[in-house]
């Protein structure tokens, strides 16, 4: 069992580490040349410590929008680093890959006649199954365009599944390798030594509703979502805390880690000047940071917000609008939208903040939503509780409860907030005891909530 050790410097040097680490996550410094150099000289010292070939192409994207056009180009992106790497463009390399082409095309001939060869002799059985189903005993002509036709789709079929499972081989030179790569980088990502203090999972939770999947959005290869690695983890995985607590440990002197992996570690920490790097067996994709980013606070971390404009200005001049987290469409930022506009969001989360921005006394007023029931808040004295009918699929459920917060916000407004409730309710009251999960009497005995 591997010794235990105290924190060096107790729990406030953990707690400075997280500070710097976040800190550096949210750096949106413009990358120099020499920072594009540095990020991509890490890249290779942790492929080749992880085993992996290092390819040396490297393509820049200024915006997610631009990285998913590149991801797009991938093969053809890969197709002259793949060729110029051990002569592969010499015409005798050329020469042997036509070589290859025909050989393998020959193979799957051979393969596919085979396999109709052995089916011409059962296929005498397929003609009596006809003849016994239709009642009409077949000869002759009848029977050999039965035997001929079983045969050849025999031979076609067998000739797809070995051309698609050669054409696959090829692909798989120019395929995404995060998956093997995230595993291998596995003993660098983990937690570490034990009883060390855990700095991972604080930087986890400070900037897990920064860098997610939405970096990827529509990044695709086959049905498969395309792994990539963000500067505090892998996305598509958002328990992955990234080379934090390793660094930590080694800053600290105490890493447990080989040589091997030190290096390793060292390509992680040196790339996070980038934001997210996509591998590939001959190609990098990587996404510099954003020029502007507007967030706020959440819980122990922080996310993307704005109300007057967009929360992310990217380098190529792409924007993006959040309001508390949450990606709203450009066309509704910065105006009130209809209420045809809301209800026909399809998410449920945006059609949320939207209405939120504008206030739900106000939404329900331009909605004209239908009073079920009005009466006072036993647990907020002085305020009241309002039930409403929702309008028909829009949202999912049939009621919604309108209540004012127990307590002011930060500047001292007292809000109104909303939420579903079952439409099998009609009374204010019960729809409130729902929300807490007791019953109606129980809920109107309750001191002030807040």
């Amino acid at each position: 069992m591997p010794d235990e050790a105290p924190a060096p410097h107790g729990a406030s040097s953990g707690a400075a580490f997280v500070s710097r680490w976040v800190a550096s996550s949210l750096d949106l410094t413009p990358l120099t040349e020499a920072d594009r150099r540095g990020v991509e000289a890490s890249l290779a010292t942790l492929h080749e410590g992880v085993g992996r070939r290092w390819h040396g192409n490297v393509v820049w994207a200024r915006s997610p929008q631009e990285l998913t056009r590149h991801l797009a180009a991938a093969p053809d992106l890969m197709r002259g680093p793949y060729r110029a790497a051990e002569g592969r463009d010499r015409p005798l390399a050329r020469l042997a890959r036509l070589g290859k082409g025909l050989s393998q095309g020959t193979m799957v001939t051979g393969y596919a006649f085979i396999a109709a060869m052995i089916t011409f002799l059962p296929s005498y059985s397929v003609a009596t199954l006809v003849a016994s189903i239709t009642g009409h005993h077949l000869r002759g002509a009848g029977l050999l365009a039965v035997v001929v036709l079983v045969t050849v789709l025999t031979g076609l079929f067998a000739a797809m599944i070995l051309t698609r499972a050669a054409v696959n081989a090829a692909r798989r030179v120019f395929a995404p390798i995060g998956e093997d790569l995230d595993q291998r980088l596995r003993p660098v990502l983990t937690r570490g030594r034990p009883g060390f203090f855990d700095v991972g999972e604080p930087v986890r939770r400070a900037v897990s509703g920064l860098w997610t999947d939405r970096l990827l959005e529509g990044a695709w290869t086959e049905g498969t979502p395309v792994r990539g690695f963000h500067r505090d983890g892998a996305l598509h995985d958002r328990q992955a805390v990234g080379a934090a607590n390793q660094a930590a440990q080694r800053e600290a002197g105490v890493s447990a880690l080989d040589p091997g992996h030190q290096a390793v570690l060292a390509g992680l920490v040196g790339v996070r000047k980038a934001l997210v790097w996509v591998p590939y067996t001959w190609l990098t994709v990587v996404l510099e940071p954003p020029a502007q980013m507007h967030t706020e606070p959440a819980g122990d971390g922080v996310r993307l917000h704005r109300d007057d404009g967009p929360a992310l200005v990217w380098a190529d001049g792409q924007v993006e609008f959040y309001l508390h987290g949450v990606r709203i469409p450009a066309e509704l930022a910065g105006r009130e939208p209809t209420v045809r506009e809301l209800h026909s969001q399809r998410n449920s989360e945006v059609r949320r903040v939207l209405i939120e921005r504008e206030g739900w006394t106000h939404y329900v007023t331009r909605a004209g939503l239908r009073l079920v029931g009005a009466a006072p808040d036993p647990g907020n004295p002085g305020r009241e509780l309002r039930l409403y009918r929702t309008p028909p699929r829009v949202f999912d459920s049939g009621r919604l409860l309108l209540m004012t917060n127990g307590s002011p916000d930060r500047t001292g407004t007292l809000r109104h907030y909303a939420e579903l409730v079952p439409g099998t309710l009609d009374d204010p009251i019960e729809a409130a005891a729902w929300q807490y999960g007791v019953s109606a009497e129980v809920y109107r005995e309750l001191a002030r909530r807040t």
